[in-house]
């Protein structure tokens, strides 16, 4: 008699990988940075990254390059 157990899905593929994809604090290019500003505006900001679906790191990195810029430090 043949065996009548269905064969689930997943058996015939490959693993699938677990977790989130590598992230910046795992990436040797980045540096964590700790900054105090008041409650406020930390609120106000994430409040509005988040409407627009964007990252404070990204937001923070883009006002630090555009410093550089504006104050002749020179290339980085």
């Amino acid at each position: 008699m043949e065996d009548q157990t269905p064969k689930s899905a997943s058996a015939s593929t490959t693993p699938r990988k677990v977790g989130r994809p590598p992230a910046k604090h795992s990436s040797p290019d980045y540096a964590q940075v700790t900054v105090y500003v008041p409650k406020a505006v930390r609120n106000a900001v994430k409040i509005r990254l988040f409407q627009e679906g964007r990252e404070l790191s990204a937001l923070v990195e883009k006002l630090l390059r555009t410093w550089l810029e504006t104050n002749n430090e020179g290339t980085w």
